[in-house]
């Protein structure tokens, strides 16, 4: 289980919740109106969004095993492992999603994995990865 490769999000993506967080206490302070029950709700808010947005900065989305890939949305979402000999096929649906046919416990399952959130160049990376790791063709792209 050799690691290979790492895909995050856009940048763009990766620095709303912390930007939004430092508007959110930027406001908080400077509206002398607000209660100060308001306002030390609004900096924990703020605060907590800050915390996340740098836990989903550093937070890679899709990892690229030799045996096996990994999808995680989020930071604190469980992570989806499908290993490439268990692929039955995939399908690219546009430019944003990514269907995945595979066996589990003996079922096929169907994974719609969003690659949307990655740079274009990335997705095509990804997806020429898991073409060269995986034993069947794309079924459409």
């Amino acid at each position: 289980m050799e690691f290979s490769s790492a895909f995050r999000a856009k940048p763009i993506d990766r620095l709303v919740q912390p930007i939004g967080g430092i508007i959110i206490i930027a406001y908080s302070l400077m509206m002398t109106a607000l209660s100060m029950e308001m306002r030390f709700f609004l900096v924990a808010v703020g605060a907590v969004a800050i915390a996340f947005g740098i836990l989903y900065h550093f937070h890679k989305v899709f990892k690229v095993y030799e045996d096996h890939f990994e999808f995680k949305k989020t930071p604190i979402s469980p992570s989806l492992k499908i290993c490439y000999s268990s692929v039955e096929s995939f399908e690219k649906v546009g430019g944003s999603k990514l269907k995945v046919l595979y066996m589990h416990s003996g079922e096929i399952k169907r994974r719609t994995l969003y690659i949307g959130m990655l740079s274009k160049d990335d997705r095509d990376k990804l997806i020429e990865q898991l073409t060269a790791r995986t034993p069947v063709l794309p079924s459409k792209g």
